[in-house]
């Protein structure tokens, strides 16, 4: 189980407070909210590339913020919301680099690593990019790289920031049912997300923020809830039905 307790955090004018959410194995769990709520501080907070002020992040038990760097790595795996290709590593030596925080700064991956990597790589459909520079891939593809990049060092929890970000719908729908397919593989995933209708479709639980704070939390059902939502985002919002499934939409006046 992953808890979060009592998290706090401040900068500027802007506070996360009182933070408290778990992840199970096994369980996708997504974080929601409008534009500066305050959820990839969160995410941040939680990996500990953020020092709270307050509160505790357990993974298993153990306290993530005191462990070393490859114990926390073989815990926790984060994927950021930006990234940009740089230098045109092969694809396969990019997914190595997951490994860095078990092997130091001097390390050299072995065989089983680069294994492990190629194997990564045939979850994720980029088996035949491996040898090819990654800077070559599309925007989904990158994604998915990142994952699996993620993935190297085993964790038990999977951070992801804004995956399906600048995504089209194919790729977006790419990332999110291999992010599924790794949960049931008891991988716990805490995902901010910020299309609701995402998170309403792939997620065991959601997480709603506002103003540095969780305003709800629970199953999709509970959550979406049209009065909650609406003065969450400061605009009127309807839930439908369509195709059988529950989908959230602003109420437009043409």
């Amino acid at each position: 189980m992953l808890k979060v307790e009592g998290l706090s955090f401040s900068y500027g004018d802007f506070e996360v407070e009182g933070i408290n959410l778990e992840v199970g194995e096994g369980e996708v769990v997504s974080v929601i909210g409008p534009n500066g709520a305050g959820k990839s501080t969160l995410l941040k907070l939680v990996y500990g590339l953020l020092k709270p002020e307050k509160g505790r992040v357990e993974a298993d038990g153990k306290d993530v913020h005191r462990l070393p760097l490859g114990e926390r790595a073989k815990l926790l795996g984060f994927v950021p919301q930006g990234h940009v290709p740089t230098f045109p590593f092969k694809v396969v030596d990019f997914v190595l680099l997951g490994a860095t925080p078990e092997l130091g700064p001097f390390g050299t991956p072995d065989k089983g690593h680069r294994k492990k990597a190629r194997k990564l790589l045939k979850t994720f459909g980029l088996e035949d990019y491996a040898d090819k520079p990654y800077t070559s891939l599309s925007g989904g593809q990158v994604r998915l790289l990142l994952t699996a990049r993620a993935l190297m060092t085993s964790p038990r929890y999977l951070l992801l920031d804004e995956p399906t970000s600048e995504l089209d719908l194919k790729n977006a729908l790419l990332v999110l049912q291999t992010i599924k397919k790794l949960a049931k593989k008891d991988v716990g995933v805490l995902l901010v997300i910020h299309d609701p209708n995402f998170a309403y479709l792939f997620s065991d639980r959601l997480v709603l923020m506002k103003n540095g704070r969780i305003v709800a939390q629970g199953e999709p059902d509970e959550v979406f809830d049209e009065e909650l939502l609406s003065e969450v985002y400061g605009i009127e919002l309807k839930l439908i039905e369509c195709a059988g499934e529950t989908v959230l939409r602003p109420k437009l006046e043409v």
